[in-house]
């Protein structure tokens, strides 16, 4: 990744050695004997393919993947963001995908966390959250339906080019 979150080396860009769009150079300039190559930032992604699968193969959470279209909605009452009317306008405008009530809806948050415990430490981390919106209320915040999707590094945040860091995911779910 681009110390300037301009963008990832990744797919056809992964053997690149500067920056597009800034120019500045993928690795830390090294002396030496070794000159092994080392990322000015490395952003780590885990795939949520697999986690979200595992949601279909148990058991005790397959039959409440499909909670957030069976359950009862009072009106103006709303329990589960599938009472909302976002929910309600992206169902009338995507139609096709609304249909399949196994179809997962995810929430995405990032925050961001310092790594040493000090808030006088320049260094700092960004994460990546998705959250199951198709479980019941009461299982949807919990940690184990929270899924770590990608770690973003650096001394400040990813700001407006968070997209270019969030590649990987889109990539996955499309």
């Amino acid at each position: 990744m681009c110390p300037n979150f301009c963008m990832l080396y990744y797919l056809e860009n992964a053997e690149l050695t500067e920056c597009m769009t800034c120019g500045h150079s993928h690795y830390k300039p090294r002396t030496g004997r070794g000159k092994t190559l080392v990322a000015y930032k490395k952003l780590r992604y885990f795939l949520i393919t697999p986690r979200l699968q595992r949601l279909f193969m148990s058991p005790r959470t397959a039959e409440h993947m499909t909670w957030h279209q069976s359950h009862d909605a009072v009106d103006g009452v709303m329990v589960h963001p599938s009472d909302g009317e976002a929910w309600k306008n992206f169902n009338s405008v995507h139609p096709h995908f609304s249909a399949e009530s196994r179809n997962v809806r995810l929430r995405l948050c990032t925050d961001r966390f310092n790594l040493f415990e000090s808030f006088a430490a320049p260094y700092s981390c960004w994460s990546v959250i998705l959250t199951v919106y198709n479980l019941r209320p009461g299982m949807c915040m919990r940690p184990e339906f929270m899924f770590l999707s990608t770690v973003i590094p650096g001394l400040s945040s990813p700001g407006q080019n968070i997209d270019v860091c969030l590649q990987p995911l889109i990539d996955e779910l499309a």
